[in-house]
């Protein structure tokens, strides 16, 4: 994986954390709300791995948005 791949990856974590902060709900609640282990939540959030289509639709599900609400970042490099 390269360092852009990484980037995007760390930014879907980081909306990820937002969200399930904003929902009050525990990794083990969301989990049992859709169809994605805690444990591989944990690692979306950390930006372990990649998420498929039907993850983030699943997750979206598990937190009670829209999956559009997990692609709302701001995903363009910021020149330094």
């Amino acid at each position: 994986m390269d360092e852009k791949e990484e980037r995007y990856l760390n930014k879907f974590g980081e909306k990820l954390l937002v969200l399930k902060k904003k929902s009050g709900l525990s990794y083990r609640k969301i989990a049992a709300n859709c169809n994605v282990e805690h444990s591989d939540i944990k690692r979306y959030v950390d930006g372990k791995i990649n998420p498929t289509l039907l993850t983030i639709i699943d997750l979206a599900k598990g937190l009670g948005v829209a999956p559009k609400d997990l692609l709302d970042v701001d995903w363009e490099e910021k020149s330094q």
